[in-house]
């Protein structure tokens, strides 16, 4: 049956089907650390093509008021050139369900389909306009032999600007659902300045002499998997992880500030490890960071994930941190501190606002600058928390290059907001 005549079947006839035949599951990430509806947006990564195609940013990933269940919806904004795919890891149908379910609307019409491959003949799809309905995939329109991802696709090529918004993204079983219970929400998204997560700048005087003096230097980031970029090619898999220092948080504000001072010659450097507390990071500044770093360098310091969800307090990050600068000042002051990503549920979530309150302790105390980047996942509450991941505390390099824009104003003054859109 093609989409088109399944979706008229399930809007309009609704032949033997009701809701008391029908359950409804959202997806669920591979290793079962989220949900669909409660971590709006993560897992579901943009394929952003080859290096070449990532910057400028053409796919971009927003949670948004605009929904038809539980207060928060995806906001897919794609740009002129953008492929419009969407890819979300899944190895097989899952059993008992009838097929893949979604609630859709856009800025403009848009032909869509659910299909495995982005290169697969096109010979289904469905019409999306300017109202929310129901759309339901059957696992029969789609091709599962050797299936590994779902992949969500504007079929015709973008031209213009298109907003595309998805919620209650999952599956129904047995069969589909012709009318279940929605609650249709709007309202204006609430939006954060970078104002409000950047601190120090005073302490970066160095580094913006340098900047208007179109001098080079080097950025060099010590932190944890969230530098080490892991998880930041899911969706774009044509870019291995290790190629992908550019289109991490770090290596966008290198590349911003370049655009900004007008002139190129500033260099993102990953000194990083999956997993590492800050007291394992302690541990390899002598040997692995100050051979990469002079006193013309401004370093990048960010941790805390992994010091949190092993059990340390806020306060006790604080104190490994400050050895870590310590040494670090033996070499350049130039120093910016940046906090850690937090995923719901989970103890960095929970301490957050301690989180925040730590930053700006250590900027006042130690002298440098801080972004505080866990502000940033978590000041519209924890529907909201998880649109710029790929997995837990993992951003994609769409996640990346957007916490990149937000941190870059300590050094060109121009202030954001976020969400953009």
């Amino acid at each position: 049956m093609k989409l088109h005549a399944f979706l008229a079947c399930s809007l309009v006839c609704c032949i033997g089907a009701s809701a008391a035949d029908s359950s409804f599951a959202p997806l669920v990430g591979p290793d079962g650390s989220f949900d669909s509806e409660k971590n709006t947006g993560e897992w579901f990564c943009p394929d952003l093509g080859t290096a070449a195609d990532i910057v400028p940013l053409k796919t971009k990933r927003f949670a948004t008021r605009e929904s038809v269940t539980g207060g928060v919806g995806m906001k897919l904004v794609f740009e002129p050139g953008s492929n419009g795919v969407i890819a979300y890891e899944r190895n097989g149908p899952i059993p008992d369900t009838a097929g893949i379910t979604f609630y859709a609307k856009a800025s403009k019409p848009v032909r869509f389909r659910v299909c495995t491959n982005k290169n697969q003949q096109v010979t289904a799809s469905v019409a999306i306009d300017a109202e929310w309905k129901k759309y339901d995939i059957p696992w029969s329109d789609i091709p599962t032999d050797g299936m590994w991802q779902l992949i969500f696709q504007v079929v015709d090529p973008i031209k213009e600007r298109t907003t595309l918004f998805l919620d209650r993204v999952g599956v129904e079983g047995p069969q589909f659902d012709p009318n279940p219970a929605i609650d249709k929400q709007s309202g204006v998204d609430t939006t954060i300045s970078s104002k409000e997560i950047l601190h120090g700048a005073e302490h970066l005087a160095k580094t913006l002499a340098r900047l208007k003096a179109k001098q080079p230097f080097k950025i060099v980031a010590l932190g944890d998997s969230i530098s080490a970029g892991a998880q930041s090619n899911r969706g774009t898999w044509s870019v291995k992880i290790e190629d992908g220092v550019p289109f991490r948080y770090f290596g966008h504000v290198a590349r911003l500030l370049e655009q900004h001072h007008g002139y190129t010659g500033i260099t993102p450097v990953a000194v990083a490890h999956g997993g590492w507390t800050t007291k394992q990071l302690l541990a390899i500044v002598d040997s692995e960071l100050m051979p990469q770093v002079t006193a013309d360098d401004l370093v990048v310091l960010q941790s805390g994930g992994n010091d949190i969800n092993g059990g340390a307090t806020p306060a006790q990050w604080k104190a490994a941190l400050a050895e870590v600068i310590a040494k670090v000042k033996t070499r350049t002051d130039q120093i910016l501190v940046v906090s850690t990503t937090a995923s719901f549920p989970g103890p960095v979530y929970d301490q957050a606002d301690a989180i925040s309150a730590t930053l700006r302790e250590i900027v006042a105390e130690q002298k440098v600058a801080g972004a505080d980047v866990t502000r940033l996942f978590t000041y519209r509450g924890p529907e909201f928390a998880s649109a710029l991941f790929a997995n837990p505390y993992h951003p994609d390099f769409m996640g990346h290059l957007m916490i990149g824009r937000m941190i870059a104003p300590i050094l060109t003054g121009k202030h954001v907001e976020f969400p953009e859109e």
